[in-house]
């Protein structure tokens, strides 16, 4: 249960926060497609001696809108999950990547790549604890074109999605038979599979360890009144 708190607040923090007022540029564009305009300033012009004085083309602008109270430069709802963000900041550079690959949906192409070395070192181990035999170079190309999948399966798994590939279809993906799949590649995408799992639960443990420490910090900090 510990796990999955620490999993939906992760989802929280690293969300994109919603946008709850207008930005500058937005403004200014806005102010831009209207037809009022509010001065027709004079312009001078020099000849043969004298000055002449025409109007110019009209001038548009808009004066700023007067606000009664300054508005929080961050919301209050990122204040609060802004502790769970500091935590996985402090996460190794593989633990940061699939924190916000994970949770955050991040498509960074660094965090892929972080986490495709990451969960092929845990698989190797893995592999060699089961005692599977070596792969040829071959095989060890087709299962390493299969990590990122398992990748997605798996995240997808962990934030309650249904995404999966039957047997057939993961064969065909790789140009094998599904027999050759049975016998050769099952074992291996099992231990994908598994690589990434014990990624995600490494990660969540040490966030909430993080998180832990921090709060008791911050208790210890407190100055009575």
């Amino acid at each position: 249960m510990l796990d999955e708190f620490v999993r939906g607040q992760l989802r929280n923090a690293l969300s994109d926060l919603p946008m709850t007022q207008k930005g500058q540029i937005a403004i200014m564009s806005d102010t831009a497609a209207g037809e009022g305009y509010t001065d027709r300033p004079l312009r001078c012009i020099e000849s043969e001696g004298s000055t002449v004085e025409v109007e110019a083309e009209p001038v548009r602008y808009h004066e700023g809108k007067k606000y009664k109270q300054n508005k929080p430069l961050i919301l209050e709802s990122g204040f609060q999950s802004s502790i769970w963000r500091q935590a996985v900041n402090r996460l190794p550079e593989e633990g940061i990547a699939w924190a916000k690959y994970c949770y955050g949906d991040s498509t960074r192409f660094e965090f892929q790549v972080a986490i495709c070395h990451e969960v092929w070192s845990r698989f190797q181990a893995l592999a060699s604890l089961a005692g599977l035999k070596k792969m040829s170079a071959k095989t060890s190309q087709k299962v390493q074109a299969l990590a990122w999948l398992a990748v997605q399966v798996s995240a997808s798994q962990i934030n309650g999605g249904s995404r999966e590939y039957s047997p057939a279809e993961l064969s065909r993906l790789i140009g094998i038979k599904p027999d050759n799949w049975q016998h050769n590649y099952l074992p291996r995408w099992s231990l994908l599979i598994s690589a990434c799992n014990d990624y995600d639960k490494e990660v969540i443990g040490y966030v909430g360890r993080q998180l832990k420490a921090e709060r008791h910090r911050r208790r210890d900090c407190r100055v009575p009144v």
